[in-house]
């Protein structure tokens, strides 16, 4: 099931691309104050003569620019052309930051939520084992030593397509396969299913034991459709993050046929309270959005020391979201919020970044406590006063 771990981690891959484009809007503005003092070559002046003004102009504004982008009043007055310019390429950013981290925010959530699609995706392809085995032994002619088309009478397969709750789940998420997918998993059958030893030892006691049947689907589960190199080039083709999704995957699709009788199939759900687990990834990216400016000055107050060029992006980030999530969520204790994003850090950041973490965020907190800025209840309060 999709946990809060996961969660943070694929929060933190859309702070980065958040981050990184970003960026490229700051430089953009920039670029747009270029563009806006160029010479008019349609005047009757020449160009070099043009050049003195307009690059005043631009340099002010680039002043100006920067003024707004730190939050910074402006003190002194400088020429109309000058603060429109500047003005205008500041409302561009604004408006193309905001609109990026809307999308993001909807791509992060639908991009979770996809993993349950993969899920149903992998108990369709499972369903359809029968039909391929069918193929296989026709496809074959007087080749019959094999009789494939067995793999049917395994009660738990037999019973896929019969199970409503399951085509009612295909029908509301479009599950279903392409032309391509069906030459995959053919080509799955053939080339792993067809010559595994423990596969044709299995069909000719198709449907005479549950126990056996409940096996076979849970090992070409695990040995086929989740670890084949066929199937995992595919997956890794159409999800950039497989690596990370697989997990949740295998997790839900092993637990649906961890069963004793046919009676106890059912399908998982993507988490076990994913309304409240969907709120806590919202409101971490948001915030981490909103406060950017002062997440980064809390941070930026313990890294001082640091060479700047030397600080990992990835760090600055991972730091930047645990300082949000101790500050915006009360109810999750600080120590919980430092392991977790040490983890992250392990995992997608630099070999020395956990203890790096860990040090930075437990000086953090306890000034940020002391200022009354994370407030927590009861033991995340405790745990971090006791240090």
């Amino acid at each position: 099931m999709v946990n809060r771990r996961l969660l943070r981690v694929k929060a933190f891959q859309q702070m980065y691309a958040f981050w990184t484009q970003e960026r490229a809007q700051y430089q953009l503005a920039f670029d747009g104050l270029q563009a806006i003092f160029q010479p008019d070559l349609s005047l009757m002046v020449a160009k070099e003569e043009q050049t003195p003004r307009l690059e005043g102009l631009r340099k002010l504004a680039e002043i100006q620019l920067n003024e707004f982008f730190q939050g910074v009043p402006t003190e002194e007055s400088i020429p109309a052309e000058s603060l429109e310019a500047a003005q205008s390429v500041y409302r561009v950013y604004q408006n193309n930051v905001a609109k990026i981290a809307r999308d993001m925010r909807v791509n992060m959530v639908t991009e979770v939520e996809s993993i349950y699609k993969q899920y149903l995706k992998l108990l369709f392809y499972l369903q359809n084992i029968p039909m391929i085995g069918q193929w296989d032994e026709q496809r074959r002619l007087l080749e019959k030593t094999i009789k494939t088309s067995q793999i049917a009478n395994n009660k738990v397969l037999a019973i896929l397509p019969k199970w409503k709750d399951l085509q009612s789940a295909f029908a509301d998420n479009n599950i279903g396969w392409s032309e391509d997918e069906e030459t995959l998993l053919k080509k799955l059958f053939l080339e792993g299913i067809l010559p595994d030893d423990s596969f044709t030892s299995y069909l000719p006691e198709a449907g005479k034991d549950l126990v056996k049947d409940v096996e076979i689907v849970q090992y070409l589960l695990k040995n086929y459709l989740l670890k084949h190199p066929i199937m995992t080039a595919y997956f890794e083709e159409k999800d950039l993050n497989w690596h990370v999704n697989k997990d949740v995957i295998k997790s839900l699709s092993t637990k649906t046929f961890k069963v004793e009788a046919l009676e106890d199939l059912s399908l998982q759900a993507l988490a076990i309270q994913w309304d409240e687990d969907k709120l806590f990834f919202e409101e971490l990216f948001d915030y981490c959005v909103k406060e950017d400016k002062s997440l980064t000055t809390w941070v930026n107050d313990q890294t001082k020391n640091w060479d700047s060029e030397r600080l990992a992006t990835s760090d600055l980030i991972i730091l930047k979201m645990a300082v949000a999530e101790m500050i915006k969520f009360p109810s999750i204790p600080v120590k919980v919020s430092i392991n977790e994003y040490i983890e992250v850090a392990k995992n997608y950041s630099t070999p020395k970044s956990g203890p790096f973490i860990n040090g930075i965020l437990d000086v953090v907190s306890v000034k940020l406590i002391g200022e009354k800025i994370i407030q927590k209840s009861g033991r995340g309060l405790i745990d971090i006063a006791s240090k």
